[in-house]
């Protein structure tokens, strides 16, 4: 029996029978955090929902529920609410061999970049130098730091609060010698790197929306050989090539040559609209 049925089977007799067809068909944890969302004419029943999902599940500890988007510039959690159990926003989750510290009402983790985080990895070859803009709490550094033969990982964030986070999950997963946090404007502390002498084998730009006018900071880092940069953004499906075509406009106007190696749709974002990341190539161009 699924979540939805078991819901519907205990709450018969306290809810309506419309009510009971908008029940939730499932939930996200993190942690023993439940994360649910609800229909908007279930909102005056959240209190019981909550607390028949703890009396179900018995190692979730809290039950809150997100009633908002994700906002802003440091792209946060608009409402997430305290439902039900013990109220401690703050969890531990365990993927892949990480863990991940931060607060679920301040922070925002997507289980459904699993995929993503675990491929990356694979690309990565012994020794590489990587620059990780919009490195968030340690999203992919943190990753790719533990199971790869990474040399050094330049994880950059601007955000206090996540930055806070990347600095406390890089000492719990012991990783403070393959990477160093740098808090600051990409735009800023890119340049810097690059002016300091660092190229990267690998540039990963893991945000939304496209960063479109991070574009030139990233090519900077480009060494003799060719650098990959990680570039993803969302994208209708039909036309799946738009934002690597603006990017490689913006690297051919500046004397880049690059190739698209490859292109992944993660998941949906809504209807016809996919998540997209492009594994891109890029050389500077000689000329003669």
């Amino acid at each position: 029996m699924g979540f939805k049925q078991k819901l519907q089977k205990i709450l018969k007799e306290r809810l309506t029978v419309e009510e009971i067809k908008l029940l939730p068909r499932g939930f996200q944890t993190l942690d023993k955090i439940m994360i649910i969302k609800l229909h908007p004419k279930l909102l005056n029943k959240k209190e019981i929902i909550a607390e028949t999902c703890l009396e179900q599940l018995p190692y979730i500890k809290s039950v809150y529920l997100n009633q908002g988007k994700i906002k802003g510039q440091f792209r946060e959690p608009e409402n997430i609410r305290f439902l039900a159990g013990i109220e401690d926003p703050n969890v531990e989750h365990k993927e892949h061999g990480i863990i991940y510290r931060f607060n679920i009402e301040k922070i925002m983790f997507s289980k459904g970049n699993l995929f993503e985080r675990k491929y990356l990895v694979s690309l990565v070859k012994k020794g590489e130098t990587i620059v990780d803009m919009f490195a968030g709490i340690g999203y992919f550094s943190l990753s790719i730091g533990k199971h790869s033969q990474v040399s050094t990982i330049y994880s950059i964030e601007l955000n206090p609060v996540s930055y806070e986070y990347l600095v406390q999950n890089i000492k719990i997963n012991h990783l403070e010698e393959k990477i160093i946090p740098i808090h600051g404007n990409c735009k800023e502390e890119v340049m810097k790197l690059s002016k300091s002498g660092i190229q990267a084998d690998r540039v990963i730009m893991g945000v939304f929306p496209a960063p479109k006018d991070y574009i030139k900071e990233a090519l900077s880092l480009t060494k003799a050989t060719g650098t990959y940069i990680h570039y993803e953004g969302v994208v209708d499906k039909d036309n799946d090539l738009v934002l690597y075509n603006e990017f490689l406009k913006i690297a051919e106007d500046i004397e880049y040559k690059i190739r698209l190696d490859s292109k992944r749709l993660i998941k949906s974002y809504g209807p016809g609209l996919y998540h997209i990341v492009y594994d891109i190539f890029v050389k500077k161009r000689i000329n003669n």
